[in-house]
């Protein structure tokens, strides 16, 4: 075997030795709490299906059977891995990836009432969004866009727009589905959008022995 040959494939070996490594503690690190699993959003909170009941009751209602992502018409039901421990199964949306759509089929879906039927949109409450000042080019001046106003199912009402297209949230018809996180087009290096939807669901703090 040349010299060449040898140092490609001992490169490769440490590459692959990296990666592996790297994967474990990964893991570990989400185990352990010091990482959380995907989805969960820290102190965002954990976006739950719309009509979810209040979490310690949804945790006890939910079965994890699928059916409410059976259901989804617009695939954005996901479900914890087993990192998440008690979590394990139980269905959330992360907006940023597929945002719900609102068509209130989950709750129709669900056998135990988990996830409670709503007949209207207006009748959602998955959480609040809020715009980042900082991000929103709208806001700090660096361009004029209006993505999240345009995918607002409430529209004029959720959201408005001021100068330069700059939206404004409007808690009290906000419905959290969202659809303006998903379409926001801010992605700054470490995956943050410029309006964000937060819950009351935050992501159990873990402690680290």
């Amino acid at each position: 075997m040349s010299r060449a040959s040898f140092l490609r494939r001992s490169l490769g070996t440490i590459v692959r030795g990296g990666l592996l490594v790297g994967g474990v503690f990964a893991l570990t690190g989400i185990r352990l709490g010091k990482r959380p699993p995907a989805g969960a959003r820290m102190s965002l909170g954990i976006v739950r299906p719309p009509g979810s009941l209040a979490e310690a009751e949804f945790m006890a209602a939910c079965v994890r059977c699928n059916r409410c992502a059976d259901a989804c018409r617009a695939n954005a039901i996901r479900f914890f891995g087993p990192e998440a421990g008690r979590h394990h199964g139980t269905p959330l949306i992360v907006p940023e990836e597929r945002a719900c759509t609102m068509c209130l089929e989950c709750g129709t879906a669900c056998p135990t009432g988990a996830i409670q039927p709503l007949l209207e949109v207006t009748d959602v409450a998955m959480g609040v969004a809020a715009v980042d000042d900082r991000l929103c080019v709208s806001i700090n001046g660096t361009g004029i866009c209006g993505a999240c106003f345009t995918a607002c199912p409430l529209r004029g009402k959720a959201i408005t727009q001021g100068i330069r297209n700059a939206p404004t949230v409007h808690a009290e018809f906000c419905t959290g589905c969202g659809l303006c996180e998903e379409h926001c087009i801010v992605d700054d290096r470490i995956g943050i959008r410029a309006i964000q939807v937060t819950t009351t669901r935050a992501w159990p703090a873990r402690k680290v022995a």
